[in-house]
């Protein structure tokens, strides 16, 4: 009757150490240890790391009377663990003082007679134990039982310290990337402000460089100087052009849409615009045409983004057609949207370069056909103003027969 008691109340502690596993919470190693101990009948339950010579108790469970101090076991080698670990299987030692490790320090130390101890891997290196220990003599030694539950267990504690260790790195891995990112923020920041800066500080000069080269052009006395003075005042113009595009593209990450979206007559905007570039299109004797085919014109839109992108578009149209050519430009809606079309009779694009359109600082096979500045930047800004009011650009562009470029803008951002 005793026996059946025994072995009943053994199922339950089984059916209880079972049950810590399966839920597998927060404070699991120490619950396993106090399970295990009574199945093992051990009063002092371990899981402890050897590294750089150093004994790391993880997890502990203890029903000595006394305090264990493992501070005071002086080397690795004096103790069981570290044997276990040498020799790379279970150390089962049911009578410490009729063994060969009846003189290490941690005899005194922990004042226990029995032990049984399995080392914990970590990428397939032993680096620790699981143990448990008495001050009762095991005479009966350790059944098979008690030793296959100590492989099982083995098993489950290497796997959840390595499962911990991988997400306490990820964790780690992940605060020094968002360190990184908020680093790289800040860098980006005072690279923004600098450009600023520089973009600004750059015009002033300029600005007093260019008046100076009109002034210079009343005393030009033949075709030559005339020439030079040409040639001095189109480079000004592109280093000005490329300021204003860089200026642009870097407020784009930081200008708010919001605090300047307005209503405006589409209709007379567009016209306003390709009026600003009438003396352009006259020195290369190309001629705008306009239709208006809609049944409505107002937008509510950025009128200052809405300007960078017909400026960057007509100027673009300008530059690479030849002279004495057309430019067509319609305005029209749909029932979801504006449709800004904008057609030259320039070279065309080819397929292999039309997808390198909108790409920054990218500049492809035409060349403008008046030594005008280029940039590479003008079509990437237009798509990314673009974004910021809702709208989308589009290209239809046919070798020797010219490009139509296609502002799609909604009604209303």
């Amino acid at each position: 009757m005793a026996s059946i008691i025994a072995e009943v109340e053994q199922i339950d502690d089984i059916y209880n150490l079972t049950s810590i596993l399966l839920k597998n919470e927060e404070d699991s190693l120490e619950q396993l240890l106090k399970a295990a101990c009574k199945i093992f009948k051990a009063e002092l339950g371990v899981i402890c790391l050897l590294k750089d010579d150093r004994y790391i108790v993880t997890s502990i469970y203890s029903q000595l009377p006394y305090v264990v101090d493992v501070i005071a076991i002086p080397r690795l080698d004096e103790t069981f663990c570290y044997h276990a670990i040498k020799e790379g299987k279970i150390l089962e030692l049911p009578d410490i003082g009729n063994s060969k490790y009846n003189n290490l320090i941690c005899c005194d130390v922990l004042k226990v007679k029995s032990y049984i101890g399995i080392p914990l891997k970590f990428d397939n290196k032993d680096v620790g134990t699981i143990n448990f220990s008495s001050r009762e003599v095991r005479s009966d030694g350790y059944s098979k039982k008690e030793l296959d539950l100590l492989i099982y267990l083995n098993q489950w504690v290497s796997q959840y310290l390595n499962r911990n260790y991988y997400k306490e790195t990820l964790q780690s891995q992940y605060e020094e990337l968002e360190a990184k990112n908020r680093a790289l923020e800040v860098l980006m920041e005072e690279n923004n402000q600098l450009t600023q800066i520089l973009v600004h500080d750059l015009k002033s000069p300029l600005s007093n460089i260019k008046m100076l080269s009109y002034l210079f052009q009343d005393f030009a006395q033949d075709a030559d100087s005339e020439e030079l003075i040409s040639i001095f005042n189109k480079s000004l113009d592109y280093v000005f052009h490329l300021i204003d595009q860089m200026e642009t593209l870097n407020n784009m990450e930081t200008l708010s849409t919001s605090s300047y979206i307005e209503d405006l007559d589409l209709d007379e905007f567009v016209q306003a615009n390709l009026k600003d570039f009438a003396k352009t299109a006259e020195a290369k004797s190309i001629n705008f045409n306009y239709k208006f085919d809609g049944t409505k014109s107002i937008v509510k839109t950025d009128i200052n983004f809405l300007k960078r992108i017909l400026y960057n578009l007509i100027s673009n149209a300008l530059k690479f057609s030849p002279f004495q050519k057309q430019i067509y430009v319609t305005l029209s809606c749909t029932d979801t949207h504006f449709l800004i079309a904008i057609k030259d009779e320039g070279p065309g694009i080819g397929d292999g370069e039309l997808s390198l359109l909108f790409q920054k600082f990218v500049k492809l096979h035409n060349r403008p056909t008046n030594s005008e500045s280029s940039s590479g930047l003008g079509l990437f800004i237009v798509k990314e103003l673009l974004k910021k009011i809702g709208g989308e650009i589009t290209v239809e562009s046919e070798l020797g027969k010219g490009s139509t470029f296609k502002v799609h803008l909604p009604f209303a951002v």
